[in-house]
């Protein structure tokens, strides 16, 4: 086999390694189930309506880059999104307004304040958000989890108070960056003969 094929085929395998994944890297640890009703208004608008997702804490489990969109609101309350990089907000304000920021494995930094009564819920908490995957929108793109909030962690259990799209790309590892610089000069050696040839 000749050698520039071999290092062809090595930079193939170090692209499928080095391209970041889109789904796998954002999870609810210690999820469960939950059903809800009363999702619409502005949201479901936005959304169509959502009727179930999970309960649980949302993290990574890799380094990257994790980007929040704010999807519409649908209560008395007012309320705000918190992100824990860089001390980032959304507000009840414009749709599609988007905040991002660089994140390390684990539980992501956020949480919901109820401004009206004075509350706030961090990420984890089962009675106040849920997280429902695979979320397509028509105006604002798709989303691998879209965030429902209940303000006040109330019993309505609609959680349409504030919603907000996340998606999350990670950070390829070192080690498939370096196996695809190998393979790009293995084709750059293989191109460099085969036009001497």
């Amino acid at each position: 086999m000749n050698t520039g094929f071999r290092f062809a085929g090595l930079a193939v395998v170090g692209l499928m390694l080095a391209a970041p994944t889109a789904n796998a890297m954002l999870i609810v640890n210690g999820e469960a189930p939950r059903s809800f009703s009363g999702y619409n208004g502005q949201p479901a608008t936005v959304t169509g309506t959502l009727s179930s997702g999970y309960t649980g804490t949302l993290q990574t489990d890799s380094d990257g880059t994790v980007t929040f969109t704010y999807l519409g609101n649908e209560s008395g309350d007012v309320n705000r999104f918190n992100f824990g990089v860089g001390g980032q907000t959304l507000t009840e304000s414009t749709l599609g307004t988007t905040i991002s920021g660089s994140v390390g494995a684990g539980a992501l930094w956020f949480s919901f304040t109820d401004l009206t009564r004075s509350s706030t819920f961090y990420n984890g908490n089962v009675r106040a958000m849920v997280f429902v995957p695979d979320v397509t929108t028509g105006s604002y793109g798709s989303f691998q989890y879209v965030i429902g909030f209940n303000d006040n962690g109330s019993s309505d259990g609609d959680f349409d108070d504030f919603v907000v799209g996340v998606n999350f790309t990670s950070v390829p590892e070192p080690g498939a960056l370096a196996l695809l610089g190998l393979g790009l000069v293995g084709l750059g050696l293989s191109r460099r003969r085969s036009t001497r040839a």
